[in-house]
């Protein structure tokens, strides 16, 4: 398992301004906000990093849960920080396999 970088800005407050935009219930599948910022370092740009990484100790276990938003510049890089390719579409029509034992 590896860290994996998500699309979004980091802003550490930005899941608390989503629920009171959905008069009190959090939004369904937020895009993220428009930019970075966080309070501790104002001018790096961050992105959110989700999961958990074989590296890392018991001490992290709360950045396992796949809610759990962490942190990292968007320009650093480690080998165990990964991305998933997500992609929304229609399902493509599948042929079946043929019983041909000849082909």
């Amino acid at each position: 398992n590896v860290w994996e970088w998500c699309a979004d800005y980091y802003q550490p407050d930005y899941y608390e301004a989503c629920v009171v935009q959905g008069a009190g219930r959090p939004l369904r599948n937020p895009r993220g906000p428009e930019s970075s910022f966080d309070p501790q370092e104002p001018g790096i740009v961050k992105r959110v990093q989700r999961g958990g990484s074989f590296m890392c100790s018991d001490q992290y276990c709360i950045g396992y849960r796949t809610t759990a938003r962490m942190k990292g510049e968007e320009d650093s890089g480690a080998f165990h920080t990964g991305f998933r390719c997500v992609i929304n579409g229609r399902p493509v029509d599948v042929q079946p396999v043929s019983s041909d034992s000849s082909r």
